[in-house]
């Protein structure tokens, strides 16, 4: 077996760089066959990763992401892109350099370089994990997702999170929760949303919250639902609609303790195949990354990618 790294020395505030040295001590004293390559800006992930799908391997090779769930969400979609048609999906593996990658906690992957890289080591084959598909008819383009799409509150406080991690150690405690949380309710005005889902179709012309996760954890601290999974091949669709600030306040209290999901004042669904349109611009992510404001017309299904790290 053959590990081809990606690393990126960034991630994690810088930690990417600082975890290395010990995983690179690791690797050799055990002397497992693998080669490394490190990220210098925002694309070279996917252009390292779509030279590997390319490649003719004369070995068994594994992609090793070390880095943040943004990378291996950067890796994960250049490999799929560029996979020729009825060749075999390379299998990845991830070493989260972050406390708050969402994937590993909802794979089980350790949070310490050192575990995470034995449960890659002991792994003896790789099994089919579950993640999102979307496609945008708007825009006609396709996108894979590992943790979750979420359009509107979601999307805008994931983006506050990140930025405030890359300044400064980052801590969602309750009342840092409540004080981003209000403040972009201040300024995000609700949007009518057109949903196909299990029950059919369903109008919410006051929407806020409208997300669908590829397993229960919206944050790494956060449980959003106590369903689903990445080895289930459901999503789960969230939506939630304005209702006046007593009771919009009840819902981020709801939303912060992971009860949303079961609350009155939501719609929870869980399926392989759901629809999203919204009659306005709006602010949309994946895996916690910014897409920027958009119309939405998007298909999102489930669908699987190989992996080689035990849980």
């Amino acid at each position: 077996m053959h590990y081809s790294i990606i690393l990126n020395p960034t991630a994690g505030n810088g930690n990417g760089s600082r975890v290395w040295p010990g995983i690179q001590q690791q690797l050799v004293e055990n002397q497992v066959d693998f080669s490394m390559q490190a990220t210098k800006d925002e694309t070279s992930a996917a252009y390292f990763a779509r030279r590997l799908a390319t490649a003719r391997h004369a070995t068994e090779t594994t992609v090793l992401v070390i880095g943040g769930d943004g990378t291996l969400h950067d890796v994960l979609n250049s490999l799929i892109a560029n996979t020729p048609a009825h060749a075999q999906q390379l299998p990845l593996a991830y070493i989260p350099v972050s406390k708050l990658s969402r994937f590993a906690r909802a794979y089980g992957i350790s949070l310490d370089p050192a575990g995470a890289l034995q449960q890659v080591l002991a792994a003896e084959a790789s099994e089919q994990v579950h993640i999102g598909h979307y496609h945008d008819a708007i825009k006609d383009n396709d996108g894979y997702f590992l943790n979750s799409i979420g359009i509107g509150f979601d999307a805008a406080l994931l983006n506050q999170r990140n930025q405030a991690s890359k300044r400064q150690k980052f801590r969602w405690s309750r009342l840092a929760f409540f004080s981003r949380a209000t403040a972009i309710l201040y300024n995000q005005q609700p949007f009518q949303l057109m949903l196909n889902g299990t029950t059919g179709r369903l109008l919410s012309p006051k929407a806020y919250i409208a997300m669908v996760a590829n397993h229960p954890f919206t944050d790494s601290r956060i449980q959003l639902t106590t369903t689903g999974g990445l080895h289930e091949n459901n999503l789960d669709l969230i939506v939630a609609e304005r209702r006046g600030w007593p009771l919009t306040l009840w819902q981020l209290h709801q939303f912060y303790r992971g009860r949303l999901a079961s609350s009155r004042w939501a719609i929870h669904q869980s399926g392989t195949n759901f629809h999203l349109t919204t009659t306005s611009l709006e602010f949309c992510q994946v895996d916690g990354e910014p897409m920027g404001n958009r119309f939405l017309d998007m298909t999102i299904t489930s669908t699987s990618y190989p992996f080689l790290q035990q849980h």
